[in-house]
Formats: C-alpha cells, sequence, structure tokens
C-alpha cells in the first residue's frame, strides 16, 4: 500500500519508513501526520516485521511542523485581546499520540540531518537512535510560539536532565550529533555513508532475536511510563491550543517565511 509523504520498504524482517517530503527536509505535513498511524498498524499486524527502522530522505531526518502550511490557520480581522492569564487557564483539545510508544515492534530512528521541533519528538519516541555526524538536534516548538509537543515534554526531560532541557526548550539551541551523543539524546554517532548500514546491522542483530521476547521486554519497560506519558500528551496538547490562537505564534509563522527575526509582545 502507498501512503503519500511516506515510504515503506519490508524485507527480511525489517521495515524501514522513510519520511518523504525532501524539499521540505522531511516536515511533518499534514498527510504524513494522517498517514504515520496506518503505517505503524499495518507493521503492528505484520508478524513478519520484527524491527522497524525510520529515517528521512535526502538531507534532512524531519524539521518539524510544516510552517508554511500554518498561515492557513490565519483567519481575517484582528485577533481579540485576550491577557495572558485568561490564556493559561483555557480548555485543552484532544490528544495526538507520536506512534511508536505504542508499536510492538522494536524501533531505531536513524537520524540523517536536520532533526528540529516535531521531527525530534518523532526520533525521542523511538527506542533506539543512531545520528549520522551531520545530524543537527533542535527543540524549536516554542520559538514558534507554541510548546513542545509529541511527547517531547516528557522523554527529553527524562532522558538529558530537566535543566538541560528546558535550556533548549526556552532557547531553540541548535547541537551538533557529538553533543547530542554526550547528553543520551542518542546512542551513537557514525560518519554519514555508514548511517544506514549501521542501522540495519543493529536491526538485524534485534531481529535474530526471539520475536515475543523482544516485544514483550518493549512493553515492560515502556509500560511504567504510559501513565504519565498520556498525561504529559494531553499537557502539550491544552498548551497548544491556547498558543495557536496567540499573535506571537502568528508573529513567529511570519517570521521564519520572511526569513526574518521576529518581535514578540506577550499577545
Amino acid at each position: 500500500m502507498n501512503y503519500e509523504g511516506l515510504l515503506l520498504e519490508k524485507k527480511d524482517g525489517i521495515a524501514t519508513i522513510t519520511l518523504n517530503v525532501p524539499e521540505k527536509l522531511n516536515a511533518l505535513t499534514e498527510k504524513i501526520r494522517m498517514n504515520l498511524p496506518l503505517v505503524i498498524g499495518e507493521i503492528a499486524k505484520d508478524d513478519d516485521v520484527r524491527v522497524v527502522i525510520v529515517t528521512g530522505a535526502g538531507r534532512g531526518f524531519c524539521s518539524g511542523a510544516d510552517v508554511t502550511a500554518m498561515t492557513d490557520r490565519e483567519r481575517p480581522g484582528e485577533p481579540a485581546e485576550v491577557s495572558r492569564y485568561a490564556r493559561v487557564q483555557g480548555a485543552g483539545w484532544p490528544v495526538e499520540k507520536p506512534g511508536f510508544p505504542d508499536l510492538n515492534k522494536p524501533v531505531i530512528a536513524a537520524i540523517n540531518g536536520p532533526c528540529v521541533g516535531g521531527g525530534l519528538s518523532l526520533a525521542m519516541s523511538c527506542d533506539i537512535r543512531i545520528a549520522s555526524e551531520t545530524a543537527r538536534f533542535s527543540v524549536a516548538q516554542v520559538t514558534r510560539g507554541l510548546v513542545p509537543d509529541w511527547s517531547m515534554s516528557y522523554f527529553l526531560p527524562t532522558i538529558i536532565g530537566i535543566s538541560r532541557a528546558l535550556e533548549m526548550m526556552f532557547t531553540a539551541e541548535l547541537i551538533s550529533a557529538a553533543e547530542a551523543e554526550r547528553l543520551g539524546i542518542v546512542s551513537r554517532v557514525v560518519p554519514p555513508d555508514n548511517l544506514m548500514k549501521a542501522a540495519q546491522e543493529l536491526a538485524v542483530k534485534i531481529a535474530q532475536q526471539p520475536p515475543l521476547s523482544v516485544q514483550l521486554t518493549k512493553k515492560i519497560v515502556l509500560r511504567r511510563i504510559f501513565d504519565e506519558l498520556t498525561r504529559q500528551l494531553d499537557l502539550e496538547a491544552w498548551g497548544n491550543s491556547i498558543c495557536l490562537s496567540t499573535e506571537d505564534h502568528r508573529e513567529a509563522v511570519r517570521a521564519f517565511l520572511e526569513k526574518r527575526p521576529p518581535q514578540f509582545k506577550g499577545r
């Protein structure tokens, strides 16, 4: 089955999912967000698949949200003036899960280039992460006038600690693959030409193990986080439901498209 924005290949017990919008550095387009759960569902039901590799086409892993599509959310007329206090008291909205923690197969992220915002969230939701030396990482949501989503608020502080995670979230600092390895965001860094080979070799090692034991091990290890993760996803969605209506978010989108520094006003 074909999935727009995604390529799915299955071979020798290994499924490879490739984010396939290289002209946008594999931004999370609406089609990818709609089709990724369908791909995950197909893999989950396929007993011939024992391990999954996730990577990106071209020179990027995933640049996060499709900022060009965000302009479609804007409506004519001036937004109503609302205090920050009132916004923070606002209600939430439905949760969109990142997908891979629920998948009953081990998932390896082969990070081949920029891994930013929602792209980093997607990578963090994978079980193991291997990066090319050319990979770069950033939590970009706050600088877009949003909050970290797709499980970022759970996985990043859990893996690298609250202080460093908040620094990355508040500043959108771009870090190297070597720094990501030092922090524990990725388990290893390899030369660009060796990335897929390294991911496939690891996938083969895992695929050679008893599949039921591997799948149950993932379920046992991740089971303890699900209640907390579900709460964090709900809080992320609540935060973004507030941020999406702000002038600062609209300014962030305009500034990005116009390639200029944003001017935030706190409303």
